[in-house]
């Protein structure tokens, strides 16, 4: 895909935004500000917890514990269709949406004997919680938000205390007649009643898609060009997939959330924006993206393209030949930096000691580290970010989770609080860290 380049100006947009959603902040931060978001990125308490007492082989031993996961979560209806032989979701991907940049649309869904209901994966996220587990990221197949269980799987992690990152591209929660299709059944006829419903979960937090400032430009992230129309839903198949006319939706999704409170300061950072894949023509707003955010008590986690999945490969391959040296990335990485700065969110001290992230201004990612991914298939994995062989360590099908998580890669790093990417070798390498902080010094140590 070919980003859309835009005419209006950045300013114009930010007029639209500064109009959208009042700021919060728009003076002077807090003194204790940070962009953490919610139970996504791990607090010093989980990470440096005590061992736990875990059963492995027959054996009790003492391990760390471990404190996140990302996991899958489909319809039952489209399991037992795709377990029966009569959905194949490799060539029916399971969401309405058609991300040129998905990183989920894999072949691994073609296991169809594998495939876990949702009461299975809780069952594991149940094994999870005895050995430490504190917190859970939704990652697909798909949108949870056109999941007719959605509210079922909501009472299942209530009922847990366990809290669930939800990244969604938002359509559902803004447009009425989707909020309808997905959820009529329950007497829900408009996406501000279906915001309003999820709100009243304490354990929900939205990571939600918001990749531009520029209609055009993030219509085309999406898939959502002109002339397509809205995807329909057929026994466990998404037809016709995309979404007409996405961005309005998008921020009419971000108007509900933030007049339900998502992103109330008394309540935590429970509202996360992505800004990701990020494309080298969105180097011109990323500082503004972060700045208008965090005003307004976002994160917004900035990050180039997974790099696993068919298409996101693809995505990573054209980054690599038109810029192998990565200069756009590393651009965006000091912009957003030097804007942290500068307002006041960060400073180089503080830089230096948690190191940069490759969240880009946020606090560091502490994932891999302290969690592991689990596929629908059971497949465990370091985490969304690669699907390299080296880093799928087995299945739970086949082993207990205790024990693939001590033997994992993930558990050797230790109680790290910034482990950088480690699945992202070629759009974040590891030196990218290093030079950043050097540039970053060079600019402000003095100042």
């Amino acid at each position: 895909m070919s980003p859309i380049r835009v005419r209006e100006t950045l300013e114009e947009r930010l007029v639209y935004y500064n109009g959208l959603i009042p700021a919060t902040y728009p003076g002077i931060f807090p003194n204790d500000f940070v962009l953490q978001p919610q139970d996504w990125i791990l607090s010093s308490n989980v990470v440096n917890r005590p061992f736990v007492k875990a059963k492995i082989n027959e054996e009790w031993k003492m391990i760390r514990p471990i404190g996140t996961m990302d996991v899958e979560l489909l319809s039952n209806h489209i399991v037992e269709r795709a377990k029966a032989g009569k959905v194949d979701l490799v060539k029916n991907y399971p969401c309405g949406l058609k991300c040129p940049g998905c990183f989920s649309e894999e072949a691994i869904y073609g296991d169809a004997t594998n495939l876990m209901k949702w009461q299975e994966v809780m069952a594991v996220l149940d094994e999870a919680q005895k050995i430490g587990l504190t917190s859970v990221k939704f990652l697909g197949p798909g949108e949870m938000f056109q999941n007719p269980d959605l509210f079922d799987i909501l009472d299942a992690f209530e009922a847990r205390k366990l809290p669930i990152s939800i990244f969604t591209k938002g359509a559902e929660l803004g447009d009425d007649a989707l909020a309808q299709r997905s959820f009529g059944h329950l007497g829900i006829i408009t996406a501000k009643q279906l915001v309003q419903k999820i709100a009243k979960y304490s354990i929900v937090r939205i990571l939600l898609g918001f990749n531009s400032f520029f209609t055009q430009r993030q219509d085309s992230y999406v898939g959502s060009l002109p002339g397509n129309s809205t995807y329909s839903f057929n026994d466990g198949v998404f037809e016709n997939r995309g979404i007409s006319g996405y961005t309005p939706k998008r921020n009419n999704a971000l108007v509900n959330l933030v007049e339900e409170g998502f992103n109330a300061p008394g309540k935590g950072q429970r509202l996360t924006l992505i800004m990701a894949p990020l494309y080298s023509i969105q180097v011109d707003e990323v500082a503004e993206m972060y700045e208008w955010a965090a005003r307004r008590n976002m994160p917004v986690v900035i990050t180039p393209t997974m790099e696993s999945g068919e298409k996101s490969l693809r995505l990573r391959a054209v980054n690599k030949a038109t810029d192998p040296e990565n200069n756009w990335i590393k651009e965006a990485l000091f912009k957003v930096y030097s804007r942290a700065i500068e307002i006041g969110i960060l400073s180089i001290d503080q830089v230096e000691t948690e190191g940069v992230s490759p969240y880009f201004g946020s606090k560091g990612c502490n994932q891999v580290a302290n969690g592991l991914m689990m596929r629908l298939n059971g497949q465990i994995k370091i985490c969304p970010g690669s699907s390299r062989p080296e880093h799928i360590y087995g299945n739970i099908h086949n082993n207990s989770l205790a024990e693939i998580w001590i033997k994992s890669p993930n558990y050797a790093l230790g109680p790290m609080m910034n482990n950088w990417c480690l699945a992202k070798r070629e759009g974040l390498p590891k030196k990218m860290q290093k030079e950043t902080l050097e540039q970053l010094k060079a600019q402000y140590a003095s100042k």
